[in-house]
């Protein structure tokens, strides 16, 4: 178990070696891809030959995926061996956990990519804010620092806003809600960041030292509540989720799947490195916060998403109750739930890219409401049983990697002895049949005689996404295995045995 493993792991911090940039190609060829990607898409709004930018791009990302695995394999020696982090000039760290994130977002951001090269208003605008977003979201996998945390965070916002804002006047009040959102969460962030300053004056992301003083310790404390805040906004928790269903259901498709399927990964990631290294001394305050979090925003999701009648507001709802499964992680705080969370964090983003990309091709056919949908079984088979593949995994049917993801977060949750919360998790899963169901029974229910086929780039990335939840969701110990180290990579700085079952 990760756990036992965990025990034997002494504290990483002291022995974590300094490489200079130029001794390992592959993290050249990582930060090389990155800047392909942005180099092409300048050089696309000059040219306009978005085609050619679709092309580079996608073998920057993919070159990015093939050098995170590298430097996985390079930095997890393995089981029992001492994790070896390379840290890049004092600002990003590459760990199995940073190479594990950077993947997973240049695979998601692809994906996104790829669906909106037909179906965008401007894509050669809209590849280059891509992007800048990209290096943002990666940014925070692999940042070294809480500032760093905070900048990367700014630049995959901002980005999603603009992207937002420049397909009309009628998409400038969610651009605008987004902004605002991000600002307010902003400047939480700033403020825990300020007091935690007197602590670390480095800003690095190593642990807190408890203050002996009472009013020192009241600060921290205060610091964490600002720093769970301001990230919740962007997680989708409640009660900060209130701006989600407006801006999910005005904006485009294919921004909605990038901002539940990349925006809201980041805040979790953020999350995960803020809460387990910096804040860990105060693992029973932020754990106990999150049962709380946890329990609010499964019900609260799962209970709205059941009167929606239009089904980008029904998958927004549903993004946030996916939002309070994850959280279960969080609530729990031990390697194994942190390592499920992680699963559930990957099946989560392919579910949802998977899912928008279907609303994003009948939303361009003026399909958008429940009724609307009445049919779609007849006018495009796949279409229909894809999105019910979707909608089962987020419901956690087997064989499917939404199954597996609940089934590893409940069993870590039972295994800490939160039972009450696993229960209340179940009663969520069942709750959600009922919105799902009846979408799936509106799709299956009528009988229409037009056939209407989806484009091939919308049937690229529902294939895609679909190969990943079946394969994952039948044999899911390759990736469990990867999740493990990721994890074990994030909890090597801490004291030895701080978290156990």
């Amino acid at each position: 178990m990760l756990e036992t493993l965990l025990m034997q792991t002494p504290p990483l911090a002291p022995l974590l070696p300094t490489f200079g940039l130029g001794e390992f190609g592959s993290a050249e060829l990582l930060f090389g891809a990155l800047l392909l990607m942005l180099v092409s898409s300048i050089l696309t709004m000059l040219h306009k030959n978005s085609k050619i930018h679709l092309i580079v791009s996608t073998i920057a990302l993919f070159l990015i995926i093939a050098s995170c695995a590298y430097l996985f394999t390079l930095t997890n020696p393995g089981p029992g061996a001492l994790p070896t982090p390379l840290i890049i000039y004092g600002v990003f760290i590459i760990s199995p956990f940073s190479a594990f994130f950077i993947a997973l977002f240049a695979a998601a951001i692809l994906l996104v990519n790829i669906m909106s090269y037909r179906y965008s208003s401007d894509y050669n605008s809209f590849s280059l804010l891509l992007a800048f977003a990209a290096i943002g979201a990666m940014s925070v996998a692999m940042a070294n620092s809480v500032v760093m945390i905070l900048l990367g965070i700014e630049l995959v916002t901002l980005p999603t806003a603009f992207m937002i804002m420049m397909n009309g006047k009628q998409y400038i009040e969610p651009a605008v809600k987004l902004f605002i959102i991000s600002a307010i969460g902003v400047t939480m962030l700033t403020f825990a960041i300020a007091l935690v300053f007197p602590f670390d004056s480095q800003l690095m992301l190593s642990p807190l030292v408890p203050n002996s003083s009472v009013s020192g310790n009241y600060l921290v404390v205060l610091a964490l509540v600002l720093f769970i805040a301001g990230l919740s906004f962007d997680a989708s928790l409640f009660p900060f989720n209130l701006w989600v269903p407006d801006v999910y259901a005005g904006s485009p498709a294919n921004i909605t799947a990038f901002l539940a399927g990349v925006n809201k990964k980041v805040a979790f990631v953020a999350l995960f490195q803020i809460l387990f290294i910096l804040m860990l001394p105060y693992l029973p305050t932020f754990a106990l916060i999150f049962q709380v979090f946890s329990i609010l925003t499964m019900f609260f999701g799962n209970i709205a998403a059941m009167v929606q009648e239009n089904v980008k507001r029904l998958f927004a709802y549903s993004a946030i109750s996916q939002a309070g499964y994850i959280a279960i992680g969080f609530a729990t705080a031990s390697a194994y739930a942190i390592s499920a969370s992680m699963y559930q964090i990957v099946a989560h983003t392919f579910m949802i890219i998977g899912t928008f990309a279907i609303v994003l091709w009948l939303e361009n056919k003026n399909i958008k409401s429940i009724e609307d949908y009445s049919g779609i079984s007849t006018k495009n088979p796949f279409a229909a049983i894809a999105l019910s593949v979707f909608m089962l995994s987020m419901i956690g049917v087997p064989p499917l990697m939404g199954f597996v993801g609940k089934f590893l977060l409940f069993t870590g949750a039972i295994n800490k002895g939160l039972i009450f919360l696993t229960v209340l998790a179940i009663i969520n899963s069942f709750i959600s049949v009922y919105y799902y169901a009846k979408l799936i029974i509106a799709m299956f229910a009528k009988k229409e005689k037009a056939h209407v086929p989806s484009s091939f780039t919308i049937n690229i990335v529902v294939w895609a996404c679909l190969i990943i939840i079946i394969m994952f969701g039948i044999y899911p110990q390759p990736l469990i295995s990867i999740t493990n180290a990721a994890a074990n990579a994030l909890l090597g700085v801490t004291p030895i045995g701080i978290l156990t079952h």
